[in-house]
């Protein structure tokens, strides 16, 4: 008696299955989201009335004159700017740090990862018990030295946006180090060695060798950086509230308020695409200069190959 041979599925096949799969699953959550969002930015919308009048792109026109919106992408700019400068130094620090040989590495590894791997909820709290002016961990240990007086309010109209990126960098800046450790542990020792036998310095192998192979580290970290500030929602919430006043009220949080409190799901959705545009444009740029760097240094040893 013959026996059923199982139906054979190609390994090409199974492939084109899993691409599938994984296509369908975006679509499902990221492009009809973004479909219907780009829709209702089109739109205008009154719930009162249960009514969706198509405006073309006046929501956008008028995102772009709403001085609401203008503030916070200025805020979120700021805030994106003093955020990524801050925690990329302290992410290559780390990084330089983990790299070395000390007893224990790999625990201090493990402790290093925890600020990332917990919740900005999470963050947003723990800094609030380190500012907050009447039972904060600041206060409890300056006022006491006399450096700040009693009830200083660390989360004031100057310092509240730069106190917020501090807590975004704490929670950001692990993953980026650990990025950078994966790039310097690459690097081969034999290069160092040959810096040391030139005679270079720290700082000329840290420029010339440590640098160079980094290059592709430096763009994902950059690109997941500012796009992480550019989003960030929950830490901003949960931490300031947009406070004082309007002082850390970013463009995310502007968002919200526009959807969840106002109903503008027009005004909502058209500021989301000047920010998606805006992170966009950003990460293109980084792209932009790492490539137009290649491509000096491709045109250097060209004419080096040359005149040799």
């Amino acid at each position: 008696m013959a026996t059923k041979q199982r139906p054979y599925m190609s390994d090409a096949r199974f492939a084109l299955l899993i691409v599938a799969v994984v296509l369908a699953f975006h679509v499902i959550i990221i492009a009809m989201p973004l479909g219907y969002s780009f829709y209702l930015s089109l739109h205008e919308t009154n719930i009162i009335l249960r009514r969706s009048d198509y405006v073309g792109f006046d929501m956008w026109q008028e995102a772009l004159d709403t001085p609401e919106v203008i503030q916070a992408t200025l805020l979120s700019l700021e805030f994106a700017a003093i955020s990524v400068v801050l925690s990329f130094a302290l992410s290559l620090g780390i990084a330089v740090v983990l790299d070395l040989d000390f007893p224990l590495r790999g625990l201090l590894r493990a402790l290093v990862l925890m600020p990332w791997a917990i919740s900005e909820i999470v963050t947003a709290g723990m800094w609030t018990m380190v500012t907050d002016p009447g039972w904060g961990v600041f206060n409890g240990i300056l006022v006491p030295l006399g450096i700040v007086p009693e009830g200083f309010v660390w989360l004031n109209e100057n310092w509240a946006l730069f106190w917020l990126s501090v807590a975004f960098v704490w929670h950001i800046a692990p993953l980026g180090a650990f990025f950078f450790l994966a790039a310097l542990q690459s690097i081969p020792d034999a290069l160092y060695r040959a810096a040391r036998m030139d005679g270079a310095g720290p700082l000329a192998r840290f420029w010339y060798v440590t640098v160079p192979h980094i290059r592709y580290a430096v763009l994902i970290v950059l690109v997941v950086m500012t796009v992480d500030a550019f989003r960030q929602f929950d830490l901003v919430y949960a931490y300031t509230a947009g406070g004082p006043g309007t002082v850390t009220e970013l463009l995310p949080l502007q968002i919200y308020r526009f959807n969840f409190q106002f109903s503008q799901y027009g005004l909502a959705s058209a500021s989301s695409f000047i920010l998606i545009i805006i992170a966009t444009v950003l990460a293109t740029a980084y792209f932009f200069l790492l490539s137009r760097r290649r491509r000096v240094e491709r045109e250097v040893r060209q004419a080096a190959v040359i005149t040799g």
